[in-house]
């Protein structure tokens, strides 16, 4: 066979031949068009293809607090709350963008009358152990929230709804009224009726499945390691194969659980842990990169007008919300991470009247409502009084909170600028179980500052309705307003968002006006990652917990695709 090039000896023996220049430059040659031809596929590879996610990597994240109810009807504690949240799937999730999903549920309709939600589960669901997921176990986990003898803190979320399976797929649920926010509780983890059925209702709280759970989450536990007092130390979790809409890139997810906030903050340090969420541990990581993201709470100082008389005086409240320096208050307590804000309804939800919000800091402008007002430093100790024709009441008053370092600086410093206008402050700061037992429940307090979860569908029924005043109720401003209880039971029964906007700034106007509270700010969750984990799209979200709620599309691992193979 004739051969049309020369061989390899052949290509030698030429090469031989050339002159040590003509080899220089033959060799240079060679390497500028190798190196050429690289370039051009390089370019042509950045223009003509694209960078896509793929399987395998893990991600070990630090969480502080031990889990031993890792149960959506009983978990209390953030260790629990994260954990169920990867482990289990509710009918709906949170977007990551402060709206809700569906997760479970294929789709779902509301009748007209706002009292009938119907819900379409997907198509091949199923369980940690393969076994198929229905309605029926959507129906069993509620029923159980709502049986008394389980004591779910779940369980007032779901009174007063009947359940109705209609098929293995489709399910109705009946609400005796309209309840405008309803779909938030159906963000609640549905629980394996094949496994939990075989468990006596009286050992319900005790049961082994608390703390090695079998869900339908997008991750599932591989196995879990014990200290040598046999309290849970890390878990190992691995994809769900069969999670809908799609299994998770990653492989691999670690849990090293923590005690106290300092031991994981030394681990994450150290390298141990790559991730680790609302800590401001050293910045200088630079494998790692924070991510700020919104949560709808609002932090306040909350009057309690019947336990310190003066503060019924609307041009002292008025007074002490000039003199609130929230820049500082953000700046020094909340490490910058929050933003300012005068009213009860968080920015970022559909509720929050922009216009309306103004927060100002003006010590001038607070001393001159005072001194208009009759309140006077008549014997020059640096406290005002309120002064009348019958006597003189200093103001002097003490100020509640929790122990923990935000609050407590926070209180520092309100502390520090109301005493500029006259203003005297106690603080008090109390570890979080006793100040929720022994100051809020009982409403032992002048002033206490506070924060308040106002969740994905902001409803702000329970922290200002009249009816909300007394223990279990959580008006802890023991605010009393007609125009304000019309407008808020208008807003719960009311689906049409834009009415309830508008009924939702009725409330708003009629609290800048009153100034029950003086409102601080909306606080950022931080969380930080590894600069190399991608497809995270979180910019709000109503629960720490929720910072999981796409984790099925993070990756760490990419693949190549040509797009002239895509049609």
């Amino acid at each position: 066979m004739k051969r049309f090039l020369p061989s390899g000896k052949e290509w030698r023996s030429a090469f031989d031949l050339l002159s040590r220049q003509e080899k220089i430059a033959f060799l240079s040659f060679f390497a500028i068009t190798w190196l050429s031809l690289m370039g051009l596929l390089v370019l042509i590879d950045s223009r003509y293809s694209t960078i896509l996610p793929a399987s395998g990597g893990s991600l070990t994240e630090g969480i502080i607090g031990i889990p031993s109810k890792i149960n959506p009807l009983l978990a209390i504690s953030d260790a629990d709350r994260d954990l169920s949240r990867l482990i289990f799937a509710g009918l709906m999730k949170s977007n990551g963008s402060g709206g809700l999903a569906p997760e479970l549920a294929d789709r779902y309709e509301i009748s007209e009358d706002g009292l009938v939600y119907t819900f379409y589960l997907k198509e091949n669901l199923y369980w940690h152990d393969n076994k198929p997921l229905t309605t029926d176990d959507v129906a069993f986990t509620i029923n159980l929230a709502k049986n008394p003898k389980i004591d779910s803190p779940k369980r007032a979320n779901w009174e007063g709804v009947n359940i109705e399976v209609v098929n293995e797929h489709e399910m109705k649920f009946h609400l005796r009224k309209p309840y405008a926010p309803f779909l938030e509780n159906t963000t609640l983890g549905i629980l394996p009726k094949h496994v939990w059925e075989k468990v006596p209702v009286e050992e319900f709280k005790i049961s082994d499945l608390n703390t090695n759970p079998l869900g339908a989450g997008a991750f599932k536990i591989r196995s879990l390691v014990k200290s040598d007092s046999g309290s849970i130390t890390q878990y190992t979790l691995e994809r769900f194969a069969r999670y809908r809409p799609q299994a998770p890139y990653l492989d691999t997810l670690i849990l090293s659980i923590f005690p106290t906030e300092a031991e994981a903050t030394t681990a994450f340090t150290e390298g141990t842990i790559e991730a680790i969420a609302n800590i401001t541990p050293p910045t200088d990581n630079l494998a790692a990169t924070t991510r700020e993201i919104r949560l709808p709470r609002i932090f306040g100082v909350f009057f309690n007008q019947d336990s310190f008389k003066p503060l019924q005086n609307a041009d002292l409240r008025k007074a002490l919300e000039l003199a609130t320096d929230r820049d500082r208050i953000i700046r020094e307590a909340a490490h910058g991470k929050a933003i300012a804000t005068s009213l009860p309804i968080p920015p970022g939800t559909f509720a929050y009247a922009s216009d309306l919000d103004r927060p100002t800091f003006d010590i001038r402008g607070a001393q001159e409502i005072l001194k208009k007002a009759g309140f006077e430093d008549t014997d020059g100790d640096g406290i005002i009084e309120l002064v009348t024709k019958k006597e003189k009441t200093p103001i002097h008053f003490t100020l509640a909170t929790s122990d923990t370092p935000e609050l407590a600086k926070a209180a520092e410093i309100l502390k520090a600028t109301w005493h500029e206008i006259g203003v005297d402050l106690t603080v008090q700061t109390y570890e979080i179980g006793d100040l929720e037992q022994s100051v809020i429940r009982p409403r032992e307090y002048a002033a206490l500052l506070f924060g308040q979860v106002v969740g994905y569908d902001p409803d702000p029924f329970a922290f200002w309705h009249a009816s909300q005043r007394n223990d279990p109720g959580l008006n802890i401003a023991l605010y009393a307003n007609t125009k304000v209880n019309k407008a808020l039971e208008d807003a719960r029964t009311t689906t049409d968002p834009v009415k309830r906007a508008e009924l939702y700034r009725i409330f708003q106007e009629e609290l800048a006006k009153d100034k029950p509270a003086v409102f601080l700010y909306s606080p950022l969750y931080t969380y930080i990652l590894p600069r190399d984990l991608r497809g995270i799209e979180l910019s709000q979200i109503p629960l720490p917990r929720e910072r999981f709620t796409n984790i099925e599309n993070w990756y760490r691992n990419t693949r190549t695709r040509w797009n002239i193979l895509v049609r």
